[in-house]
This record gives structure tokens, C-alpha cells and sequence, in this order.
């Protein structure tokens, strides 16, 4: 194994700032029900709680699951990709098959020998240690005398 990378963290900065605005909103609304001298049903307060929970886990631990199941390896003889989603097949890529490899903007783009165009592959961490490992070497041209 040369490189088994997964999602970068900055993939998270969003939702964890959703998540931060989600619970301060839902601490307020809370906070406002629980005041001395009023009496508030139980369970709007608790709907509160609820929906605070459901907003979290869907806001902030799928994209949070779906980041950490999002995987880029290198072996010595291939590359695997598999994307975050629940059920996303797993590619695999022989290196004898790469001709080209590119960085592009935050992912990777391989071009493969029987493909008209190139596969690109988004937000891969550390893209630039990723292109040099996958790289094949240029053939050797014997000068001209």
C-alpha cells in the first residue's frame, strides 16, 4: 500500500458550522421554554430535543459517515477509489493502464489507455504526493547522433 487517503477534513467545515447554528438555535428555543413562571407542555419541549437530533444526524454525521467511507488507495499495481455513498461500487484502476495522470484544481484526473476521455476524481487529499505516486515514468528516448 502507497497512499490510502480519505476524504480531507475541510469537506466538514460547513456542516460542522451548520450543526453549531442547528444546536444554538434549538438551546434558545429551549431555554425560552424552560424560563421560571411560565409552564410549557412537556412535549413541545421535547419535540425540540427531537428535532434538534434529527437535524444534527442529518446535517452533520451523514455528511460526517459519508466523508469517512470516501477512499483513494494506491498499491503497487493499482488504484481503488471507492465514493462516500451508502451503496458505491469500488473502482479499480491498473496502473499498467495509466498513461497520464493530472492534478486538477483539489482532485486528480487519470487518463486510461481504451478511454476517450479522462477520469477525474474530486477533492482527493494530498493530490500532488497522489500524482507523483501514480505517474508512470516516460519511456526512455535514445538520443539522435
Amino acid at each position: 500500500m502507497r497512499a490510502d487517503m480519505t476524504a480531507p477534513a475541510r469537506t466538514l467545515f460547513f456542516p460542522f458550522l451548520e450543526l453549531i447554528l442547528i444546536t444554538g438555535v434549538c438551546a434558545i428555543a429551549v431555554g425560552y421554554m424552560d424560563r421560571p413562571g411560565v409552564d410549557w407542555d412537556p412535549i413541545l419541549r421535547n419535540a425540540v430535543l427531537v428535532l434538534w437530533t434529527a437535524l444534527s444526524v442529518w446535517r452533520f454525521v451523514l455528511p460526517l459517515i459519508r466523508a469517512r467511507r470516501h477512499r483513494f488507495m494506491v498499491t503497487n499495481h493499482r488504484v481503488i477509489v471507492r465514493s462516500g455513498r451508502w451503496r458505491a461500487r469500488t473502482d479499480s484502476i491498473l496502473l499498467r493502464d495509466v498513461y497520464s495522470v493530472r492534478r486538477h484544481r483539489r482532485g486528480i484526473s487519470i487518463a486510461i489507455h481504451g478511454y476517450r476521455r479522462a477520469l477525474l476524481f474530486p477533492d482527493v487529499p494530498k493530490a500532488k504526493k497522489i500524482v507523483q505516486l501514480i505517474d508512470p515514468a516516460p519511456p526512455a528516448v535514445p538520443p539522435r547522433w
